[in-house]
């Protein structure tokens, strides 16, 4: 690897106004912790699904407050906290996320060290010279020690529901139906009209529940990462459980094929491509990320190396990660694609060319996963 400190470009993300008159519970908080208030000048919210609020108490203390919001708020605040606890018991030195500070479960808030000026690891990934082979290394290395975090009550953040929509794959539920967009539904018929890729995705779900299970992020995407001072932070661990850990390795690697698909598409509006054209360009993309998703499974084996075998865990051949884990990874990174294809549909009106060319690249991965390992740069297979 190498040792010089990679590249890290400014902060970019834009900082909104924060109210705390409806929320009384963030200050009693803060207060119950000895940290003193938040004052209504100065307190600013980072965009997001969950209301924030990010500024210094009369404390003096840098402080990031998040409510978890939602039908599954409690549920999302337990797996945090069951993180929080086991990374105070068993945390590695190469996990690093922002210190906890406390929390409180009637009003669902959890309390953060503030970081200053962090990037995000999407803000530094929009540029050339930004989330390069170095960070992603590091972001290997921290994935592999989180899969190796022992856990006392492995109950507590085990799996409770897949993470492919194998019921959506079937049917439409009425309401999802009623509130989809054009785009949306022209998304999901691609995949229920698709005998081949259901069935694969659901032999992936099948065989991903049958290897054993360890503690996984689950939601592993750039804008998780953050990095300050020469450091990489891996930050909002609600989905924390025990899982398949090819899950956080398709979703780190799916990151970067989507990155590249989308930079495949030509900003002159003008530009009309064929198919074969447009597929030329989003291979030639995916050549230009390679080598990122390269250094992250290498650091990820690297460092998987270095680790005792988890309790109640069979030990991996040669400690490397066991036998078809880069194959099950780029499934799921094949399937990241079409996730992120009905993300953009919900915001669309039509599904475009390139969404249905992603959509093809993510088939043929999740189809012929084997064969695309080392294509994506998940190479050196045990």
């Amino acid at each position: 690897m190498n040792t010089a400190e990679p590249a890290i470009p400014p902060a970019r993300t834009e900082l909104l106004a924060a109210d705390l008159s409806q929320t009384p519970q963030v200050n009693a908080l803060l207060t119950d912790l000895g940290l003193g208030c938040l004052t209504p000048t100065g307190v600013v919210s980072y965009p997001g699904r969950n209301k924030n609020w990010a500024g210094a108490t009369s404390g003096g203390h840098q402080v990031f407050v998040k409510q978890l919001d939602g039908r599954n708020g409690q549920e999302r605040l337990a797996r945090a906290v069951a993180y929080e606890r086991t990374r105070a018991v068993h945390g590695s030195e190469l996990v690093l996320s922002p210190r906890c500070l406390g929390w409180d479960e009637s009003a669902r808030l959890m309390v953060f060290e503030l970081l200053p000026d962090a990037t995000s690891g999407s803000d530094c990934a929009d540029r050339d010279d930004g989330f390069g082979p170095d960070w992603c290394d590091r972001a290997g290395r921290m994935t592999a020690a989180t899969h190796h975090l022992p856990t006392d009550q492995p109950e507590q953040v085990e799996p409770t529901t897949s993470f492919l929509p194998l019921t959506h794959l079937e049917a439409l539920p009425l309401h999802t139906f009623a509130q989809a967009s054009r785009a949306e539904l022209e998304a999901w018929a691609l995949l229920q009209h698709d005998h081949e890729i259901t069935d694969a995705l659901n032999r992936l779900d099948s065989l991903s529940a049958r290897v054993p299970r360890r503690p996984s992020h689950t939601d592993l995407r750039l804008d998780q990462f953050l990095i300050r001072g020469g450091q990489l932070y891996l930050t909002d661990w609600e989905e924390f459980r025990r899982a398949d850990p090819a899950r956080d390795i398709g979703s780190f690697v799916g990151e970067w094929l989507h990155r590249a698909v989308l930079a495949a598409v030509p900003q002159d509006t003008a530009t009309r491509l064929t198919p074969g054209g447009a597929m030329a360009r989003m291979t030639a993309e995916i050549e230009r990320v390679r080598p990122r998703i390269k250094a992250f499974w290498q650091g990820y084996r690297t460092a998987s190396a270095g680790f005792h075998p988890v309790p109640d865990t069979p030990p991996p051949h040669d400690r490397q990660p066991e036998a078809g884990l880069a194959a099950r990874a780029a499934a799921f990174a094949g399937w990241h694609l079409y996730d992120r294809l009905l993300a953009g549909a919900s915001q669309s009106a039509r599904l475009g060319a390139f969404s249905r060319a992603a959509a093809g690249i993510g088939r043929n991965i999740v189809l012929r996963a084997d064969h695309f390992t080392a294509a994506i740069g998940l190479e050196g297979t045990s």
